[in-house]
């Protein structure tokens, strides 16, 4: 049984790239200006802050719709991603400066968008993103573990790699097909 386990084994293609894990850091504040970039076509997000600590980030959003303005702050921990699917637990939820909201209601509300790429567990407060559309099939990225700082965020990668190369013109978030032909003519 060995004998044949080794065969197979030397038969299996090796991926075009591998790594055995790294560690990537993200800066909050900078993560931070991106996402108030992103809030500001919203239109009803008026501020976004992030602060880490521990294996957890503390997540605080200005809401204002019609003549309300609220503070809403969550704090998001167990940031896990494999196959491609991006995972988290909500772990605190409060508005108006601390008034607490139970997990049940953001899960009623992330749950009624049925057919995105958000599905929630109910009950666990587990929100699991779909990332395929950002992370090519031909890649085999996972994040074990994460650490946070009061500015940074340590993201560490375990073992993976890339099958193959994306193919040609591979589609970018919030772009079309068109967008990309006139930029590839742009620059060719």
């Amino acid at each position: 049984m060995a004998c044949i386990l080794t065969v197979v084994a030397e038969y299996r293609k090796a991926p075009l790239l591998r790594w055995d894990g790294f560690h990537l850091v993200a800066d909050l504040e900078q993560v931070e200006a991106v996402l108030r970039e992103k809030a500001g076509a919203i239109g009803y997000v008026e501020g976004i802050r992030l602060t880490g600590a521990g294996d957890a980030i503390d997540i605080t959003v200005v809401v204002a719709w019609k003549a309300i303005r609220a503070r809403v702050a969550m704090t998001i921990g167990e940031i896990r991603l494999k196959r491609r699917f991006l995972g988290f637990q909500i772990r605190r939820l409060r508005v108006f400066g601390g008034l607490r909201i139970p997990k049940f209601v953001v899960e009623s509300i992330l749950g009624s968008l049925e057919k995105g790429p958000i599905t929630v567990v109910r009950g666990s407060g587990i929100v699991v993103v779909d990332m395929r559309e950002w992370i090519p099939a031909e890649a085999d990225v996972s994040i074990v573990t994460v650490q946070a700082t009061r500015k940074s965020l340590h993201l560490w990668f375990g073992p993976g790699g890339l099958e193959k190369l994306p193919g040609r013109n591979p589609k970018l978030p919030g772009q079309t097909a068109g967008a990309l032909a006139s930029g590839a003519k742009r620059a060719g």
